[in-house]
């Protein structure tokens, strides 16, 4: 009587305390905030991260910039287009947060023909019968063609500099700003890119999709359970457990203040699938008991002692996989992977405290069952298992087969990234962003930080200025780059501006000096400012160009470096590419780098574990060897389709290693259960396949209802996450029912011979 009572306070306490920490969560995550701050994707551990900043605190932000085309089918030479055109620049110029406006209506070309320098506008829109003669200019100017005038004179583009470091809420209203700014002018069509309205795009995205995913889990596993138990209770319990364990997630990072971001959108379908899997093996041993007739208080030993220790050796292979996440040098990838551990962990424990006290409570008086032992069911995985060991070596050599195909496959992956393929195509912002590729030079920053080896020495002179220029012309050719922008590029406009002749080079030494002198003395200047440094000694190449994809841009960057080796004094100018484009792709370099330390860390961990709990090697490659050849295969069609390796991708491997082993461990473990009864192997065999088959079915069907919930995505790297983690389930679960026994008939086997 005594043990009862202590039991009902025990399970009682466990409750109450549930839902008073269920209540502080709701409080908390009211207070949750979304983000995307493409930024913190920045490899943290980079040399070149620190040139980067200092780069844009000596100049400006690279990436704080919009650019809106705006088209005119007829034709851009025409006075009301050109007149709304000089109408909107200046009244972009005077929202908020904007430094400059930069147009065709207000472009001025600066020349120094007489005794004080000449700035002439570029476009007289204003009078018609000049149109003619502007457009021979300005197709004969090769920095405006690609920057403010495409080839086929349909559009123009206007280029809005903004603050450096708009808040969240400060770009949010500069956005709304452009964007009702330009609603209030009749144009044929507008196109709009920019980092401000991309966060918009991302933010929106993020919070629809989030609930979204919350929801659709919610639904395919409830379906799931329901065809699985046949009962209502068997359906509320799982879930309960499970949104509690989202809950109780989402309450913590509040508490230390982190936001959803692009990858912990992603979390709650993470813990509704591995803590279903608990549940659900807990569950699957409960009922099959309650269908047996065993006693109430016998159950709760038997699964502590027969799913529990597998369960929790499952917990720590996918925490393993989810931490191996901290190898990476990403802020964002590091913090998925620590709160995804920790909400996985909170589902555990949650399984083996709140659900045996809600079954303690609120045990149905009838539960509906599909554990009998003569169903269709076991008749099937009798009649398989009896067919994979009369089948044991066509099961080894097709598996020999698909891993030297997949192996070929691997060979084909490439490394690559483009900046807002994450978009699908049907977003207007990446429709903006490819019109920009199409029909101009490009939005992507492309950054060269300049320094003057030579102390003796300063950009002004001479022989540095025509070095750049050198450069210059190559960036031009090979980059096909647009709003090119340098000193040699301003002396060179100035130079031809002056003889109005366009088919000029760059200015002789004497030239050269009337128009240094001028630069000089307005050395001050804001402008000028923005591209050398006050003492000389640094400046900068500025330019937009084609998102072709890191491949292609590391491919140019290469011929830029040995242009550079070959042709420039290299005693004299030191080069370094820099910006934010440009550590975006050396993020992705590094996190192939680091998701294969943090896969080699899994694999090790997990090693050692297996070999701990059987003191054997070969125990230790036959738990290893199914669940490496999903991860193989996966390659091998990622290699085949051209699905390129890049952050998202990447994670897939260790992830899915983590998840993958889970079934493994539950067949070994209940494979030893048996054995240790006494019984002959093949029976142990016989009453592992029956024991742990439908379990590990039933969560396959789980973890791939919750997996292809992430390919409705509009974010491709989601949509190839859930893809990839779909298809290695597959065949973790088909290496587990077919190559895992012969691997463990040939170890156990032997030792019984």
């Amino acid at each position: 009587m005594t043990l009862i009572k202590t039991q009902r306070t025990y399970n009682l306490l466990i409750i109450v305390f549930v839902l008073v920490f269920s209540l502080f969560c709701v409080y908390k995550i009211q207070n949750i905030k979304f983000d995307y701050d493409f930024e913190a994707f920045f490899p943290n551990e980079d040399h070149e991260l620190e040139i980067y900043n200092n780069y844009r605190k000596t100049f400006e932000y690279d990436n704080e910039f919009a650019l809106v085309a705006i088209e005119n089918k007829s034709g851009i030479f025409n006075k009301n287009f050109l007149t709304k055109i000089d109408s909107l620049t200046k009244k972009l110029s005077g929202l908020k947060s904007v430094q400059r406006v930069t147009s065709p209506t207000n472009l001025k070309t600066l020349s120094f023909g007489g005794l004080v320098p000449t700035q002439t506008r570029v476009l007289h829109f204003e009078n018609p019968d000049l149109y003619k003669d502007d457009s021979i200019s300005i197709y004969q100017s090769a920095h405006l063609v690609g920057s403010f005038f495409p080839l086929n004179a349909k559009s123009l583009s206007i280029y809005i500099k903004t603050d450096d470091l708009l808040t969240k809420k400060q770009s949010d209203l500069l956005a709304n700003g452009i964007e009702t700014t330009l609603k209030e002018f009749k144009f044929d069509d507008i196109h709009y890119v920019g980092r401000i309205f991309a966060q918009t795009v991302y933010l929106k995205n993020l919070q629809k999709e989030f609930i979204v995913f919350i929801c659709l889990s919610f639904i395919v596993i409830v379906i799931f359970l329901w065809f699985s138990f046949r009962s209502f209770y068997g359906v509320i319990v799982p879930v309960i457990i499970v949104l509690i364990s989202i809950l109780w997630t989402l309450g913590v990072m509040s508490l230390f203040g982190k936001s959803i971001d692009i990858m912990t959108a992603m979390l709650p379908t993470m813990i509704f699938i591995a803590g279903m899997s608990d549940v659900v093996h807990f569950f699957s041993k409960y009922f099959e008991e309650m269908a047996k007739g065993t006693l109430r208080e016998k159950i709760y030993p038997l699964i502590i002692k027969e799913v529990g220790f597998p369960t929790f050796l499952t917990l720590i292979t996918t925490v393993v996989g989810f931490l191996s996440l901290l190898f990476s040098s990403i802020k964002p990838i590091k913090e998925f992977g620590i709160y995804t551990s920790i909400g996985i962990t909170i589902a555990f424990i949650l399984t083996y405290t709140m659900l045996p006290a809600l079954l303690y409570f609120f045990t149905p008086k009838k539960l509906v069952t599909v554990h009998g032992t003569n169903n269709r069911t076991y008749s099937l995985m009798r009649t398989g298992l009896f067919w994979i060991f009369r089948n044991q070596k066509t099961i080894l050599i097709i598996t020999s087969i698909v891993l030297i195909l997949s192996l070929f496959g691997i060979s084909k992956i490439k490394v690559n990234n483009i900046l807002l393929e994450d978009l699908n195509e049907k977003v207007k912002i990446k429709q903006d962003f490819n019109f920009f590729d199409e029909n101009y030079s490009g939005v992507r920053p492309f950054e060269i930080l300049v320094t003057v080896k030579d102390k003796t020495k300063s950009v002004w002179d001479y022989d540095v200025i025509t070095e750049l220029n050198k450069v210059d012309e190559f960036i031009k050719k090979e980059y096909q780059a647009g709003f090119l922008v340098s000193p040699s590029s301003l002396v060179k406009s100035i130079y031809q501006n002056s003889y109005n002749d366009y088919k000029l080079s760059f200015p002789v030494t004497e030239e050269y000096e009337t128009i240094s002198k001028q630069l000089k003395s307005n050395k001050k200047n804001r402008e000028v400012k923005r591209l050398i440094t006050s003492d000389g000694q640094k400046t900068r190449i500025s330019a937009k160009i084609r998102d072709m994809g890191s491949i292609k841009v590391n491919n140019h960057n290469i011929e830029l470096l040995a242009f550079i080796e070959k042709n420039i004094n290299t005693n004299l100018l030191q080069f370094e590419i820099t910006g934010a484009a440009h550590l975006i792709d050396r993020n992705n370099e590094y996190m192939v780098s680091n998701m294969t330390q943090g896969f080699l860390f899994s694999l090790i961990v997990i090693g050692i574990l297996t070999f701990f709990l059987h003191r054997s090697w070969r125990m230790v490659l036959v738990f290893i060897i199914p669940n490496i050849i999903p991860l193989i295969i996966i390659g091998g069609i990622m290699g085949f389709a051209g699905i390129e390796l890049k952050a998202a991708t990447s994670l897939v491997f260790s992830i899915a290693f983590g998840i993958a082993t889970d079934d493994t461990i539950h067949f070994i473990s209940r494979l030893k259960i048996e054995l240790g009864y006494g019984k002959s192997l093949m029976y142990a065999f016989k009453r592992t396949y029956f024991e742990t088959g439908k379990p590990i079915i039933l969560t396959t069907f789980i973890l791939l209802g919750g997996f292809m919930t992430l390919m409705i995505s509009d974010f491709q790297s989601t949509f190839y996450f859930g893809f990839l983690i779909c298809i290695t389930v597959v065949i973790a679960v088909l290496a587990d029912i077919f190559l895992l026994p012969v691997l463990l008939f040939l170890i156990y086997g032997r030792k019984k011979k």
